[in-house]
């Protein structure tokens, strides 16, 4: 678990902490959604946002596959091969 603490400025920001922002890999220009759930509890979380925006973020550790070969293989799937 990781835990942080903010203080609230004058004009209502604040800044998240190091830590949390290196363990969600939030970066500048990143949107946070904000949910206050029934109890209480503050949610934060990223934005869902384009999937461009996610483009450089995850690492590939294969190699490519063409469209050919994904209907290759979900033909196979669905025929039991």
């Amino acid at each position: 678990m990781i835990k942080g603490e903010s203080t609230v400025s004058a004009k209502g920001q604040l800044v998240i902490p190091r830590e949390i922002r290196q363990a969600l890999d939030v970066q500048q220009g990143d949107k946070l959604a904000w949910v206050v759930d029934d109890d209480g509890t503050l949610r934060v979380t990223l934005a869902k946002g384009d999937l461009m925006a996610l483009k450089g973020r995850i690492k590939s550790g294969g190699k490519s596959v063409s469209v050919e070969d994904m209907d290759e293989a979900v033909q196979a799937g669905a025929s039991g091969e």
